[in-house]
């Protein structure tokens, strides 16, 4: 009996075993086929991204020719043609130059210096052939606590940067102007004056257009803003610190650039924020401009591109309006406001009849790379058709993600152009 009960014993534990085994193997085999099914999900999706990355590669260079394509061409041919007689100016112009609070953390440096160049590495090289380069300087640079929020002061070092990277003409007409007083406007001019800055769009001194000859050519800059930050609590002498536009101002500001210049640029900060439809006011300025002759309007404010068109004045030259070229550098963290422009002009001085006409207008699209509070250089502007083509290409100088977002504002940029 005894015997029977230890081979029964014998027989279970024998079955136990084989179940077991039985379990094992399928379980392995489950498992290996759940491994095999995700190597071949994961080899489909790294095909269909390939096969992705092949078509959007071909479509870049098409894209790309084709933004703002019909906004260039309506420039006629007659102010295209260069003869040995005329003289042709080039000029560039970037966005607001903003400094938040990140951008000022990640340039502070150990022994509480501050070091902003490599956020701006890589942009001399689309401004490097221009004889004048604009922006407007969207912070001022006084003795008080730096910030970077509704009230803006930046170190001085953010100046250096930038005229380092090639930018030497900037507007002080925004809404952050006299954040600090007339005393905070008139420390940033001077301090930006010493550096070697040409600064326009102050009202301290009794004339408020800057003219810059180049080649030849008398450049005449004017430059207004909307209005400015927390105005209800601003004096009357801070409000007159600053060129806030009004048709009475302008006009007198172009009368006497026609009278001393051969041309004249507007540098208008203006519009809403975050939109890239150009508001009603912003298209009655530009009217009244154009009807006045000036040449070129240039616009910052929204932090996002906006269109730009060619119109006709009443001599049937052409205009360039451009009304946004959203920011040259922030920390704004909406994808949009990371899509910006840098704006390159040719100006024709005609050595027949000493009238300067428009003659090219070409861009470089830029994005602002955040590379993540962790990052060494947590911000890097960088040429977005260049970098997407390179990943596009094998070359991962990016994530995906980031070229999945150069995608997209390149994306925008073209439908921007379809804006009526």
């Amino acid at each position: 009996m005894a015997n029977d009960r230890r081979k029964n014993k014998r027989k279970i534990t024998r079955v136990k075993d084989l179940l077991t085994m039985k379990n094992f193997l399928i379980i392995v085999g489950i498992l290996l086929l759940i491994i095999f099914i995700s190597i071949g999900i994961m080899a489909y999706r790294n095909y269909q991204d390939k096969q992705l990355l092949a078509r959007q590669k071909e479509e870049l260079n098409k894209q790309i020719d084709a933004i703002f394509t019909e906004t260039l061409n309506t420039i006629a041919e007659t102010n295209q043609e260069v003869s040995n007689r005329d003289t042709v100016v080039r000029l560039s112009a970037v966005g607001d130059i903003l400094c938040g609070d990140e951008m000022i953390n990640d340039a502070k440096n150990v022994d509480n210096s501050y070091n902003f160049e490599p956020m701006f590495k890589n942009i001399s090289t689309f401004i490097d052939r221009s004889d004048l380069v604009l922006g407007t300087m969207e912070t001022t640079f006084t003795n008080a606590s730096f910030s970077g929020g509704r009230r803006s002061n930046s170190p001085r070092e953010l100046a250096m940067a930038v005229q380092k990277a090639g930018i030497n003409l900037v507007s002080l007409a925004h809404n952050h102007a006299v954040d600090y007083g007339v005393s905070g406007l008139q420390d940033t001019k001077k301090y930006l004056e010493e550096m070697g800055y040409d600064t326009v769009g102050d009202n301290l001194e009794e004339n408020t257009v800057l003219i810059k000859e180049a080649k030849g050519i008398k450049i005449a800059f004017l430059a207004y803003t909307y209005g400015l930050n927390d105005v209800e609590s601003k004096t009357t002498n801070e409000i007159n610190a600053v060129n806030i536009f009004s048709e009475e101002k302008a006009l007198a500001d172009i009368e006497y650039a026609k009278q001393n210049a051969d041309t004249i640029c507007v540098l208008m900060h203006w519009g809403d924020m975050y939109s890239t439809e150009v508001s009603d006011e912003q298209r009655n300025i530009a009217d009244f401009l154009v009807e006045n002759g000036v040449t070129l309007i240039i616009g910052t404010h929204p932090a996002v591109v906006q269109p730009m068109e060619i119109r006709q004045n009443k001599d049937g030259e052409n205009v360039l309006v451009a009304y946004s070229l959203g920011n040259f550098c922030s920390s704004i963290a909406e994808d949009n406001s990371k899509v910006e422009l840098i704006l390159n002009i040719e100006l024709r001085k005609s050595g027949e009849d000493g009238k300067v006409y428009l003659r090219k207008v070409d861009y470089t699209p830029i994005y602002m790379l955040d590379n993540g509070s962790s990052a060494e250089n947590r911000y890097e502007l960088i040429d977005m058709k260049n970098t997407a083509l390179q990943y596009a290409s094998g070359n991962e100088v990016i994530s995906r993600e980031t070229y999945d977002k150069l995608i997209s504002g390149l994306d925008l940029l073209d439908n921007l152009l379809k804006q009526e």
